[in-house]
């Protein structure tokens, strides 16, 4: 039943007004929806063939951050095992289905999108134009796990540009991914790394994930 008390406030004004919002809330999400897509094609194409996984624009009064991320879906959990051998209960989680934790989902997105490559980091340190007492601080900080936390200190410690701290940081987590790799390779093999086991390892991941990358963006005000 619809009543209206004449002697309260106009009740027809209110409910206008919030019509009226609403409205404009729907124009407003559309439109931002839509800016939001430009800046992601943007984003996307200004990381393209890049070491990095996220660039930001600058406004008047605040940025925004466009993030590629990958999303690592179970296929053929039963692999697992085979993929890690000895290091799976520290690369799986186990609950009524198997599911690989963060820093499983992390090393097979490496091995599915070829991001890992041979090198170095104490060399890419010992290079940068800071004290011996900064490069000491980022061998300790420096760990390929957390891309953003990589930069900042690349760029707190090491004295880098933003863009440059971001290169750098993408290809340490190339280089950890690879390390890694090896390590699992040699301790399911008595000691010894081949190519033929890891292609091996490759066979089985591409078998038992599938790996979607995903596009998040963030804007924040700057003080």
């Amino acid at each position: 039943m619809e009543t209206e008390k004449t002697n309260d406030i106009n009740i027809k004004e209110i409910i206008n007004r919030m019509t009226e919002i609403k409205s404009e809330e729907k124009t407003l999400n559309n439109e931002y929806a839509l800016l939001q897509a430009q800046l992601q094609m943007i984003g996307e194409s200004d990381l393209e063939n890049t070491k990095r996984k996220s660039v930001s624009y600058h406004g008047s009064s605040s940025k925004a951050t466009v993030t590629i991320a990958d999303k690592v879906a179970s296929v053929l959990p039963a692999l697992f095992k085979d993929i890690f051998g000895k290091a799976y209960s520290d690369l799986v989680t186990e609950k009524k289905t198997v599911e690989l934790n963060a820093e499983g989902k992390r090393l097979v997105a490496s091995i599915w999108n070829g991001d890992y490559c041979s090198g170095s980091v104490e060399e890419i340190v010992s290079g940068l134009d800071c004290d011996e007492k900064a490069k000491k601080s980022l061998l300790k900080k420096l760990n390929g796990k957390n891309y953003e936390t990589d930069q900042k200190n690349l760029i707190k410690f090491g004295g880098l540009d933003e863009e440059t701290a971001g290169d750098y940081a993408y290809l340490i987590s190339e280089i950890m991914a690879w390390n890694r790799i090896q390590l699992i390779i040699k301790l399911n093999n008595e000691g010894v790394f081949s190519d033929e086991a890891f292609e091996q390892m490759k066979l089985n991941v591409n078998a038992a994930v599938c790996v979607e990358q995903s596009t998040k963006i963030t804007v924040e005000g700057i003080t």
